[in-house]
């Protein structure tokens, strides 16, 4: 009981530091009272660009030219005159049949035509004389046309027997097989004292010039408009000054090739040199070929590329710096816009690429729009900020 006077005395110190009256608190004041101040943040203005947006387009490299070796008679090969694999120059020996029977036959062939020489040398002498004698009617009509007939019939015998000289000539030459083009000429799929049949199916090797080499793009036949546009403005203005001079000088549109998984860019800069006219019903796609220098032999057939056409210009495109959009956890991208009133806003964007270091927006910004590219952290639908605008400039570090 002795304790009583302490609890007492307790109890109203608490009871009278409750019933202090608190500073009222209102929404969007601070503990003081007062109103917040505004956030700092940086802003940049919307504006359109023209820029050229470089589209990478998936293609294949095929070589410039291809050109498969096979015999053109039947025959044992004799001998091989390449190494496998090497880079062999048009009209180089590449094989030798076993000529021994085509020679025989031109031998042949040569005799008969010698044969048939000297047969109408003696009709032509025979009809000299026929004619000779008819004026003094030693000879009768019908022995001077039956000279006549035998003439030309030996006539056509030469011309016969010359005709299959030639084509026993050309057998003799096609035993050795040569080089059409220059390149370098794969794994032979015949060795020495193989048979072969003229014509066969199977190639017995293949030659490919790799130096210039294609590049066979797709591109979507909805993105193609554009690119067809500019080759009939190029090809109008090229045929207006319709001299060689000015065509070979035409400009070409320049390409970028993108090699391997990591996007190396290579080296030589190349040029579209045709355009399909023709969509692919299964892919809906068109084929564009454009042309590369291939000095080092980097680019190989078969190889999956990329390429960006570099003259596809996407004009008045809305850019915002990548740094100032915010991507949800829905993958919508947003971007805080400062309104007149200065109060930040989030807002949901649509963007198609990228540009250098900037999103190319679709929908959902409009010019001269202000958005936050710096304190956005602090940011919450509706606070004020004290703006500080900066401009855009394409190609900085923004």
């Amino acid at each position: 009981m002795k304790n009583y006077p302490v609890l007492i005395i307790g109890i109203f110190l608490l009871v009278s530091a409750c019933s202090e009256t608190k500073p009222e608190m209102t929404e969007g004041t601070e503990p003081s009272g007062k109103p917040p101040s505004a956030k700092p943040v940086k802003v940049v203005e919307v504006q359109a660009f023209d820029i050229a947006i470089s589209k990478a387009l998936p293609g294949r490299v095929e070589a410039y030219s291809v050109a498969e070796i096979r015999p053109q008679v039947s025959g044992i090969i004799e001998e091989l005159f390449f190494q496998q694999g090497s880079f062999v120059e048009a009209g180089e020996p590449l094989y030798q049949i076993d000529p021994a029977r085509y020679q025989a036959d031109y031998e042949g062939a040569k005799a008969s035509l010698q044969n048939a020489q000297a047969d109408e040398k003696v009709s032509q002498a025979l009809l000299a004389r026929f004619e000779s004698l008819i004026t003094s009617n030693a000879i009768s009509e019908q022995e001077l046309d039956n000279a006549q007939a035998d003439a030309a019939k030996a006539q056509a015998l030469v011309a016969l027997a010359q005709a299959d000289l030639t084509t026993a000539e050309v057998n003799l030459q096609y035993t050795k097989m040569f080089a059409p083009i220059s390149g370098y000429i794969g794994p032979s799929t015949v060795t020495q004292g193989a048979l072969v049949t003229a014509q066969q199916a199977t190639a017995l090797a293949t030659i490919r010039q790799l130096d210039p080499i294609y590049v066979d793009l797709s591109q979507a036949a909805k993105d193609a408009h554009e690119l067809q546009q500019i080759l009939l403005s190029t090809e109008a203005n090229t045929n207006a000054d319709n001299t060689d001079a000015n065509k070979q000088n035409a400009p070409k549109m320049s390409v970028t090739l993108l090699i391997g998984d990591e996007g190396r860019v290579y080296s030589q800069k190349g040029e579209v040199f045709a355009t399909d006219l023709a969509v692919d019903e299964n892919t809906s796609t068109i084929q564009i070929r454009t042309l590369f220098p291939n000095p080092d032999g980097v680019l190989l057939p078969g190889m999956y590329v990329r390429a960006t056409i570099n003259q596809l210009n996407d004009r008045n495109e809305i850019l915002v710096p990548q740094k100032a959009v915010s991507i949800e956890a829905d993958g919508t991208k947003v971007v805080w816009v400062v309104n007149q009133n200065n109060e930040a806003l989030k807002r949901e964007i649509v963007t198609s690429t990228t540009y250098q270091n900037y999103w190319v927006v679709e929908k959902g910004l409009r010019q001269n729009e202000r958005i936050v590219i710096e304190g956005t952290m602090m940011l919450q639908p509706g606070i004020k900020v004290s703006p500080e605008v900066i401009s855009l400039a394409i190609g900085s570090d923004q």
